[in-house]
């Protein structure tokens, strides 16, 4: 048995190394797009090409500092939009094996010319096909109710972003509830975009105020799946609105440009969710503490309505014996000098009779004189005796309207008062079921409490 040749890993890794620089001879243009680059003195990337959708090479390019230098020079204004991660590149580059770090190529320009990445010409074509489809605005002009408290959560299941989300929801300092319902899905790969269209077909728009995307972060490759057209639509047809928090402070997605809002990261979607409630709260606060002084107002102004009608009502009994009782001192007084006026001149007649019949025989003239005096006397006493009947009636009438409306003699007769919180009850619609009554008899008060009412009088 022919015997086994066997090499080291470093054997193996010095021949390849000398294999590739016996047959590197120059250095070649290269077009790839930048996944991720750290630069400090040095540029360090990850290089990514993808087709029809998928990844299908991947190699590690660095810049050294002295070409970084000379490249950032060349670019000018434009370096910053140029060496960042998602944009497709066309550079000048030699390739580079180390032992421990593997196959890399090393960069030594870039042509300033080819700048437009595939992400992001795919991206600006996802979002002109949906502003020629009249989605691109659809979703943002969907209503969002003032309290959101049942949520649809698409995310995937046992991330810290979720976690994250939830625990700010739960344990807010408000004490809030909310209703939440995970709805599963993949994030990030080739088959993010269709799981995530597939659980957002899944939520019943009647069941929930809101549907929230959220995921934690990523490079610009793991947010394309966020890019993709079908998943747009079905974001931009949804009958709820949709907020989103993909967690990626710099790059901006096509579902966060068309959703309804859009922020940084979950616990941000969480926060703003929050807020949304103790905003509604402190409206509603301010409202019923609007309508509770207004009731006050109300309230103290109708007692002080009701106070004067009370001394009104306490005074018109006095104030109309005062006037009938004025009335009366002025008839008596105008009778008494009606009287006086008319016995003087009932006397002056009789001294003029007396005068002229003075030639008449005593006797005769005593008796038909004394005749007419009796006549004239009973006459007008008759007169004075009516005169202080009528007036004496009317005079008892007043007192006895004005003992009537008395009160004490009310409360005497078996009527009673009742009152709410001091208030006379006038009417039941006043009253409800529970409330306490004060109520006023002739020889004492009692408080009581009501157990029915009704209206009509029937029960």
């Amino acid at each position: 048995m022919e015997e086994r040749k066997v090499y080291t890993l470093r054997q193996v890794g010095t021949a390849i190394k000398r294999r590739i620089e016996e047959a590197q001879s120059a250095s070649f243009w290269v077009r790839a797009e930048i996944a991720s680059i750290n630069m400090t003195k040095h540029a360090y990337m990850e290089l990514v090409q993808h087709h029809e959708g998928e990844k299908v090479a991947v190699m590690r390019g660095s810049i050294w500092m002295t070409a970084l230098h000379r490249i950032r020079q060349e670019l000018g204004t434009d370096a910053p939009h140029i060496l960042k991660a998602g944009v497709e590149v066309l550079f000048l580059a030699r390739p580079n094996f180390h032992l421990v770090y593997g196959l890399s190529l090393v960069i030594e320009a870039i042509d300033p010319s080819f700048t437009i990445s595939a992400l992001e010409r795919r991206k600006r074509e996802t979002i002109a096909a949906l502003k020629e489809e009249g989605l691109y605005n659809r979703n943002r002009f969907i209503p969002l109710p003032m309290v959101v408290q049942r949520v649809a959560l698409v995310a995937s299941p046992g991330t810290a972003a979720l976690a994250d989300f939830m625990q700010h929801l739960a344990h807010n300092e408000h004490g809030y509830r909310f209703h939440v319902q995970l709805f599963p899905s993949a994030v990030q790969g080739d088959a993010a975009a269709e799981s995530l269209r597939m659980a957002l077909s899944t939520v019943d728009p009647h069941a929930f105020d809101a549907v929230v995307l959220i995921r934690g972060g990523g490079s610009k490759l793991d947010l394309e799946p966020y890019n993709d057209l079908e998943l747009a639509r079905e974001v931009a047809r949804m009958r709820l609105p949709v907020l989103t928090g993909i967690g990626h402070d710099v790059d901006i997605s096509v579902l966060d440009l068309i959703a309804h809002g859009h922020h940084k990261t979950p616990t941000a979607v969480a926060d703003f969710l929050v807020d949304r409630m103790l905003y509604f709260e402190t409206g509603m606060t301010g409202m019923l503490v609007h309508i509770h002084n207004g009731m006050l107002t109300s309230f103290s102004a109708r007692k002080d309505r009701l106070s004067t009608f009370k001394e009104m009502v306490a005074m018109r009994p006095i104030a109309r014996c005062r006037l009938e009782r004025g009335k009366l001192h002025a008839a008596t007084g105008q009778f008494a000098r009606f009287a006086s006026d008319r016995t003087s001149m009932s006397r002056a007649e009789l001294q003029g009779h007396a005068h002229h019949l003075g030639l008449l025989p005593r006797h005769k003239l005593a008796q038909v004189e004394e005749a007419r005096m009796r006549a004239h006397s009973t006459a007008l006493a008759g007169i004075a005796q009516r005169g202080f009947q009528l007036l004496l009636g009317k005079l008892h009438g007043l007192d006895e309207a004005v003992r009537f409306l008395d009160p004490d003699r009310l409360l005497q007769r078996g009527f009673s008062i009742a009152r709410k919180d001091g208030i006379p009850v006038t009417d039941v619609g006043q009253l409800r079921a529970g409330d306490e009554l004060e109520t006023t008899f002739a020889h004492g008060k009692t408080w009581s409490t009501i157990q029915k009412i009704d209206p009509h009088g029937k029960g």
